[in-house]
């Protein structure tokens, strides 16, 4: 098998096609630099697959394809072809002979062609793997191969040793291998995965499976029981109501006589209250005219106390202010002696500096003058310079042109015989192209036309396509939005509805209250239920009332006491409850009017403060009945803006309470309630009227979610009548269409323009070539002439440029000793300044100082005046004060003493209402208890009546029986407690049982049939993994076998040829780790030339390295020969002795 031919047609330099034959033997590409000898090579690469531009030096693979020159156009196309005789049948085809193609357009289009056939690059790589062809295989060797054998990249150097092996073949299989046991091991975790999820779906049936069953067997034994206990129960509950109605009649008899007695005794007491009115006015006058009295000496003391301090304070100041005084003036002498010896020192540096000053100058003019000589002989050798360089470039010019001209001369008859056949030939072929060029145009007008008119429809319909998706969109986005909006709003409704019906939070007697009649047949409501606020307040003023919100609301006292005694006689727990304005309207009694007096003034106080945003009472809404109750319970509460504001305000307001806008609270005994803020709406204040908005808004929302779907529905009808596809699908077959016939112009074009541009060239060449022979010989007599005067006046002007050097350097090295003494003088002069500078400075500083200190003592003086005048005052405001304060007292003995004789008075007549109400008292609660008997008759014969129709309603509801009465024998010694166990226990295991899924049974099956599926599957994946590692070990094996067989053979070759390329007794060896896998590890080559130990191959010269590469590249060939092989360069490292 060898390379028998290489075609080139309008790749990189080769504008023309162009036939390489290889015979057998050695083929040698000769030319000058730049003339396209690699572009060979880069040609054989490109049509072996190279994919990396920049291994074919360009930036892009299009720019592989001629681009054109002054006088030729740029070409469309690049093709390569190489033709290898299979004689010997080492490559997997039935061919004898093989030619593959690539080509490349301008468009970025590319084919691989085997045979004139179209192929993929992977056919090729596959027809030529382990065969020592290839892009990066060794047969084609360049010098830059000689550092990549030679480098530290064990990669590149180990791909040759594999091609010679032929493990390249075990390796793709390998890889493939392992990726599809990747694929396996995903499969299999995936199924694992599933298997494990289901088989716990069918335990988990199963034993739902189980429980199903049980659940039937306990409901039927559970239906039996109940029924016959329920009967029982109704029998017994139908005796005691008969019973309890006779005991009933006797207490109402007795609580008449008693309430016809207490009415007496009311009307007397009244007669004796309204004297003690007017007695009590006047013990609260006096009171307050004592009160008012109290706070006169208060403030008498403070004002005081304050004087007093104050003039302690101002004795304190003046001392201090007399030693600060004597301070400052210590400071100023000492300012003013430091002045005096900064001066004396800024005299001294002055007088240094003008003797520095005056060597400056004189160095100067030293250094000028030597500056000036020093430029005068520089001007003097640039001129020189400059003319013998001038006349070198000449000489040189006039060298290269005789060289050129002979050249050409030897040229020129050759071309003009070689240019007059090619102009025939070219004629005829261009003749034949024009004609197919024009049948071809007038196709792709027609097709062109036809495509303009395709993508017009297409894009019409895709922007309206875009239109409607994108209305779509919006449409759908507002669906959701308003989806989203009334699920809220139903799940706030149920929520809500659910706290209300559920009594969430309420103490267990306040349930019972609410949920029975038998106490009141009114409606029944918590404060909670009354009220609303503004969203914003509504957390302030829920942490307010939060301990009174599940109060029970009372309109009258018997109501009350009604329900006293149900939760006593039901033992139903505790309830609290609030009467409305009309039956409990506060008492204005002496101490509250003192309270009020006392906070009206804190109330205005507290209305200035900062934060401060109202007071709770005032943002309540609701029913004018309940108006009072909320401003009893909600006096002095005030609402405040932050948690700081309302600590701050407690402490400082003691009687007051304080809440925030987040739900923070703190009472006037110091209770602070609270942490992480709720919502609004989930406030327990206010839910009633929250819930009846949100179910007026619903409607509303739903309307305008019917109307969006409409829309949705609409707009997606529309949008799934337009179909692009079509359209899509006819321009894609008019635009291959459109290309096919402009690749076809594209060659014939290009064929036609480089066939003109070959005739024209041709042309100009011969012409050219003619009137340039005639002139060569003159110029090349003239030419000799001139360049022989030209040597003798270059030695001339040699000789006078070496004098003036001498006499630049001279001149140069005056000027720097100048220079050097210039700088010193320079130095020490910057020195002087630098210090007189910072002298002045601190003398600056030193004034500024004695400034401050007289301010300074002028105010100290200021401060002691004033502080001395203020004490003198302070005297007499002593004086008035306690003066004042002596005269209230006498006052406040008085008004105390007027107080006492009152209050006798009001003591004697209050004993007798005591024993008035006392009396009513005792027949009130004998009227009581004969109520209360009375209410829990009322109350045991509502329990009653309820329990029969719960038990009623609990057997039609559970077993669709209609109970009736039975008479029973055993009622008296039946054991009711026992008969409710067994229930009760029948009715646990029931729900200890949980969730019943009564399909559970056939789900399982279902289940069960998937699970036995899966495991199946999973079971042959597992096979599949063993399967291939089983491959992967065997290819392993094989390869490791032939890459260690073939690298012994070539070590062995590398010794022998590196011995005859060095000389004798030089070292080279080949190592590779055997600790490794063979296929991986890393191959070392060793290489030592007599007399030399490198520690690195990197170390050798650029000769060595080559021999070296050289001789192993060679050992490669002798154990699997390639074939072909390039050389390209690959001797320019070595000299002529080695070349030889």
């Amino acid at each position: 098998m060898h390379l028998s031919k290489l075609e080139i047609f309008g790749f990189k330099s080769f504008a023309q096609k162009t036939v390489i034959n290889f015979n057998a033997g050695v083929t040698s590409i000769v030319g000058p630099n730049g003339c396209g000898k690699t572009n060979i090579v880069d040609a054989i690469r490109w049509c072996l697959g190279e994919q990396k531009s920049g291994a074919l030096r360009s930036d892009k693979m299009e720019n592989v394809i001629f681009n054109g020159t002054s006088n030729k156009k740029p070409m469309g196309m690049a093709e390569v072809s190489l033709t290898i005789q299979n004689d010997k049948g080492i490559l997997p085809t039935e061919y004898s002979e093989v030619t593959i193609s690539r080509r490349i357009f301008r468009s970025g289009e590319s084919e691989y062609l085997l045979n004139k056939n179209i192929c993929r690059l992977k056919d090729i790589t596959n027809l030529f793997m382990d065969t020592g062809i290839g892009t990066n295989a060794y047969s084609v060797i360049e010098l830059k191969m000689v550092e990549t054998i030679l480098s530290n990249k064990a990669d590149e150097r180990r791909t040759m040793f594999e091609e010679a092996a032929g493990v390249n073949k075990y390796k793709l299989r390998r890889r493939l291998a392992l990726k599809k046991l990747d694929e396996v091991k995903v499969d299999l975790s995936r199924v694992n995965d599933i298997v494990t999820e289901v088989e716990k779906k069918v335990n988990s049936l199963g034993r739902q499976a189980k429980k199903a069953e049980r659940y039937t067997n306990i409901s039927a034994t559970l239906r039996e029981l109940e029924i016959d206990f329920a009967e029982r129960e109704l029998s017994l509950f139908s005796k005691q109501k008969e019973d309890i109605s006779n005991r009933k009649e006797s207490n109402f008899k007795q609580k008449l006589n008693l309430e016809s007695e207490i009415s007496k005794l009311t009307d007397e007491l009244k007669g004796v209250k309204s004297s003690l009115h007017e007695i009590e006015n006047n013990l609260q006058e006096k009171r307050d005219e004592i009160t008012s009295v109290t706070e006169k000496i208060y403030n008498s003391q403070k004002q005081l106390s304050v004087a007093e301090g104050r003039r302690n304070s101002l004795e304190d100041n003046i001392d201090k202010y007399h030693q600060e005084l004597e301070e400052l003036n210590h400071q100023v002498r000492d300012t003013d002696n430091f002045i005096e010896e900064s001066k004396k020192k800024v005299e001294d540096f002055s007088n240094q500096i003008l003797e520095k000053q005056e060597e400056n100058n004189n160095s100067e003019s030293v250094v000028n003058s030597a500056k000036e000589e020093l430029e005068n002989k520089r001007k003097i050798l640039n001129v020189k310079n400059d003319s013998l360089l001038e006349k070198f470039k000449e000489l040189t010019n006039k060298e290269n042109d005789l060289s050129n001209i002979e050249k050409t001369l030897a040229e020129k008859n050759k071309i003009i015989s070689e240019r007059d056949n090619k102009i025939w030939s070219l004629t005829n072929k261009i003749a034949k192209t024009v004609g197919f060029i024009e049948q071809l145009q007038n196709e792709k007008d027609l097709a062109q036309k036809n495509l303009e008119e395709a993508e017009s429809d297409y894009l019409k319909e895709q922007e309206r396509k875009n239109d409607l998706e994108n209305e779509l969109n919006k449409l759908k986005d507002e669906e959701l939005n308003r989806k989203s909006l009334i699920n809220s709003m139903k799940d706030k409704i149920t929520f809500i509805q659910s706290l209300i019906d559920n009594l969430d939070g309420v103490s267990k007697g306040t349930k019972a209250l609410i949920s029975d009649n038998e106490w009141t047949k009114k409606e029944k409501r918590l404060l909670a239920q009354v009220g609303t606020s503004n969203e914003k307040y509504r957390l302030a003023i829920d942490a307010a009332l939060r301990n009174n919100l599940n109060n029970i609301l009372i309109d009258s006292v018997s109501e009350l006491k009604n329900a006293i005694n149900y939760l006593k006689s039901n033992s139903a727990g505790r309830a609290a409850f609030y009467l409305s304005d009309g039956e409990h309207s506060s008492k204005n009694n002496l101490w509250t009017k003192l309270n009020n007096f006392t906070n009206n003034r804190k109330i205005k106080k507290i209305q200035n403060e900062q934060g401060f945003i109202g007071w709770s009472k005032d943002y309540i809404e609701t029913e004018r009945k309940w108006k009072g109750l909320f401003n009893r319970i909600l006096n002095n509460v005030a609402i405040v803006d932050s948690l700081d504001n309302m600590i701050r305000l407690s402490t400082k307001y003691s009687g007051f309470s304080f809440s925030t806008l987040e739900g923070d609270f703190i009472d006037n005994s110091g209770l602070v309630e609270s942490g992480s803020s709720t919502q609004a709406d989930n406030s327990l204040f206010g839910r009633m009227q929250l819930l009846e908005d949100l179910k007026k808004d619903f409607p509303a929302e739903e309307k305008k979610l019917f109307e969006i779907s409409n829309k949705v529905e609409e707009t997606e009808n529309e949008l799934n009548s337009i179909d692009l596809k079509i359209l899509s699908d006819k321009g894609k077959i008019l635009v291959n269409d459109l290309a096919n016939v402009d690749k076809q112009i594209s060659q014939f074009e290009f064929e036609k323009s480089k066939a003109d541009d070959e005739i024209e060239a041709a042309r100009k060449e011969i012409q050219k070539t003619a009137q340039i022979s005639n002139k060569l010989d003159e110029e090349k007599t003239e030419l000799q002439s001139q360049i022989d005067l030209l040597k003798e006046n270059k030695n001339a002007e040699d000789e006078a440029k070496q004098l003036l050097e001498n006499e630049f350097k001279e001149s140069e090295e005056k000027l720097n000793e100048s220079l050097k003494n210039q700088n010193k003088i320079r130095i020490e002069l910057e020195k002087l300044l630098a210090e007189r500078k910072n002298v002045d400075n601190a003398i600056d500083r030193a004034y500024n100082t004695l400034k401050n200190l007289d301010n300074s003592i002028n105010k100290r003086e200021e401060d002691i005046n004033s502080a001395t005048n203020e004490k003198a005052s302070l005297f007499n405001v002593i004086e008035d004060s306690q003066r004042e304060a002596e005269e209230n007292e006498i006052i406040k003995t008085k008004f105390q003493e007027e107080e006492s004789q009152i209050n006798s008075k009001y003591k004697s007549i209050q004993s007798v209402i005591n024993e008035k109400e006392n009396k009513i008292d005792e027949l009130r609660k004998e009227r009581e208890i004969l109520t209360d008997e009375i209410h829990k008759s009322d109350l045991r014969l509502s329990e009653i009546e309820m329990k029969i129709d719960n038990l009623k309603e609990h057997i039609k509801e559970n077993y669709s029986l209609t109970l009736v009465k039975k008479e029973f024998d055993d009622l008296d010694t039946f054991n009711f407690n026992e008969r409710e166990n067994e229930v009760l226990e029948l009715k646990q295991k029931i729900k200890l049982l949980g969730p019943i899924n009564l399909l559970a049974y056939s789900e399982y099956e279902e289940e069960k049939e998937r699970f036995d599926f899966l495991s199946k599957q999973r079971n042959d994946l597992i096979e599949s993994e063993k399967d291939i590692i089983k491959t992967i070990e065997e290819i392993n094996n094989t390869a490791k076998h032939l890459f260690s067989e073939t690298f012994e053979k070539i070590r062995t070759n590398f010794i022998k040829i590196f011995g005859s390329l060095f000389n004798p007794g030089d070292e080279a060896d080949l190592k590779i780790d055997e600790s490794e896998d063979p296929l991986e590890a890393k191959i070392e080559i060793i290489a030592k030339p007599r007399g030399k130990r490198p520690t690195s191959i990197e170390l050798l010269s650029g000769g060595e390295k080559t021999l070296t590469a050289i001789a192993l590249l060679f050992s490669i060939y002798l154990v699997k020969p390639s074939p072909f092989c390039i050389l390209d360069e690959i001797d320019a490292p070595l000299d002529d002795a080695n070349i030889d």
